[in-house]
């Protein structure tokens, strides 16, 4: 049996936020999913995700804005993160460099979001 990852996923929009969750469930994730920067703390500090999907558009901050906000800190920094965004792949994949984001997953490939985070999981070190 695999291990279910527990994945927290941030995206402001709520359709989008459910098309992911299903997904990365039915792949066998242990998922919390919030719309909101707020709620995404608190579930941050109660439950210790070994992984977090980030929208990049979201309004308060930018996806990559909270993965350079996540690496500062010494409790998160060991958190892979995955950038998720509907933008041009290769804008996608610069910008997740730019951030130090562990990958990146465009919304027009949600049929393998679930392998994705699988593999970034597997090859991170805890």
């Amino acid at each position: 049996m695999e291990k279910a990852w527990r994945v927290l996923l941030i995206d402001d929009s709520e359709i989008s936020l459910e098309i992911a969750k299903e997904a990365l469930i039915k792949g066998g994730f242990d998922v919390r999913a919030t719309t909101s920067l707020e709620r995404f703390g608190e579930v941050l500090g109660s439950w210790s995700p070994e992984v977090i999907l980030t929208d990049v558009n979201m309004p308060g901050m930018t996806g990559s804005e909270l993965c350079r906000a996540l690496k500062r800190r010494y409790e998160t920094a060991h958190v892979p993160i995955v950038l998720c965004s509907s933008m041009d792949e290769a804008e996608l994949g610069a910008l997740a460099r730019d951030c130090d984001a562990d990958g990146f997953v465009p919304k027009t490939d949600m049929d393998h979001l679930a392998d994705e985070l699988r593999a970034v999981c597997e090859t991170m070190s805890w």
